[in-house]
């Protein structure tokens, strides 16, 4: 359904200044929403699951309901924190490279995404560490089928602005039939707050990892697109259609691995069974892995066709084509590994040694940056992309040595039934 969005994007806007201000404007609440909504996931899920494995039922509907009303309230504040400035934004001039007015309105019009991306994967958790995998599988297709709906009914009449509105509709109707599951499911969707708080300090500390280790990353992307929109008009839409085809396998592949393999390894690790979590990892890591890099040779032999094919009509020429198909090869360069990097990373978030990742994603920023400036002079657009995928290659080869590799320092050395892997707590 991503894939079709992005086929209806570009037959209706083509690479046009104004989806480049679509795109810019869906940047900040994304970004605020994957870096403060986007752990709990991750976050919540293995500590549902020790809680239930060690303290039965109660437990874990108090944990829900003290991070659903904390994480509703503190998105609402960011909502309306952004609100304000994409206000002031929306009163400023209209000229320029970027118009700065519709870029606030557009912002201003995707604020909700924010308190109602918080709500949505609190729900999630609750659902995936039940192992209940079907309702937010198929919820994730209801933001692309609800953006398409827009644009066949309102066309070019409302210009981008359609977009933004069907965004934020979009998250509401996730919402909705979330909710629905989770009552299906026999939780609560409000559930009162006890008198008595729960201490979850490390459930605070992991998700300020996450937080900040996605923060960086998601400013990795960031940076990308904002240089991108320095090369001039419809670069940012080429980058978002070049990478659209990686970004949908990416869903497919590590987005549904990430999701599935998260409970399995929590349920590993408060069982303490290290040795089994050990194979897993190894069988799971090269088998897909190997998967993801057939099918990467095979996408990028065939780049340019699958564009021509999918995209060349209405408003994108054939010489968005070429720009695209150069893009999109680049970009799927990292299948592979950031398949390998999203395993790894669920293994540390199971461990709750999400502690690890801030080094690296430390440094991915930093040499994204180096590389994109280094890059773009010479290869444009797809010189972004092309550093996006080595970034990805260096972060999961540091990640593999550091679990792998044997001695005092290994992450999983000498695993047995009686002794934990090391840096874990």
């Amino acid at each position: 359904m991503g894939a079709a969005k992005a086929l209806a994007l570009a037959r209706v806007f083509g690479s046009s200044a104004a989806l480049d201000s679509y795109l810019l404007a869906f940047l900040a609440p994304s970004f605020l929403a994957d870096v403060f909504c986007g752990p709990l996931v991750p976050v919540l899920v293995p500590a549902l699951v020790e809680f239930e494995y060690r303290e039965g039922e109660a437990k874990p509907v108090d944990l829900y309901a003290h991070v659903l009303w904390r994480s509703l309230l503190l998105a609402s504040v960011a909502a309306a924190i952004l609100a304000a400035v994409a206000a002031v934004i929306a009163t400023l001039d209209a000229g320029g490279r970027i118009n700065l007015r519709l870029l606030g309105i557009l912002t201003l019009l995707m604020t909700p995404i924010l308190p109602l991306a918080a709500v949505a994967n609190v729900w999630r958790a609750v659902l995936n560490s039940r192992r209940s995998f079907v309702i937010p599988a198929l919820i994730v297709t209801l933001t692309p089928v609800v953006i398409i709906l827009c644009i066949l009914t309102a066309g070019t009449n409302y210009g981008v602005s359609v977009l933004a509105a069907g965004t934020s509709l979009a998250s509401l109707a996730e919402v909705v039939v979330l909710g629905w599951g989770l009552r299906q499911a026999g939780f609560p969707i409000l559930p009162r707050r006890r008198a008595a708080d729960i201490s979850i300090p490390e459930i605070g500390r992991e998700y300020g990892y996450l937080a900040t280790t996605t923060a960086m990353s998601a400013g990795t992307a960031f940076i990308g697109q904002a240089m991108a929109a320095a090369l001039g008009a419809g670069s940012v839409s080429i980058l978002n259609y070049g990478t659209r085809l990686a970004g949908v396998l990416m869903a497919i592949g590590p987005g549904a691995l990430a999701i599935t393999i998260l409970p399995g390894f929590s349920s590993m690790v408060a069982a303490r069974d290290w040795e089994r979590m050990r194979q897993s990892l190894r069988r799971i890591l090269s088998g897909s892995m190997a998967v993801a890099g057939v099918a990467g040779v095979l996408l990028i032999v065939f780049s340019t066709p699958i564009v021509r094919l999918t995209m060349q009509r209405g408003a994108f020429t054939s010489a968005d084509t070429d720009a695209v198909a150069s893009v999109q090869v680049c970009s799927l360069l990292q299948l592979p590994f950031i398949l390998g990097t999203t395993i790894l990373m669920r293994v540390l978030s199971a461990l709750k040694a999400n502690r690890v990742m801030l080094p690296f994603s430390g440094a991915a920023l930093v040499v994204s940056t180096g590389l994109n400036y280094a890059w773009m002079a010479r290869l444009g657009v797809a010189g972004i992309a092309l550093a996006a995928s080595s970034v990805q290659a260096l972060v999961f080869t540091a990640l593999a040595i550091l679990v792998f590799r044997r001695g005092p320092r290994g992450f999983l050395r000498d695993c047995d039934a009686n002794r934990a892997p090391s840096g874990w707590k």
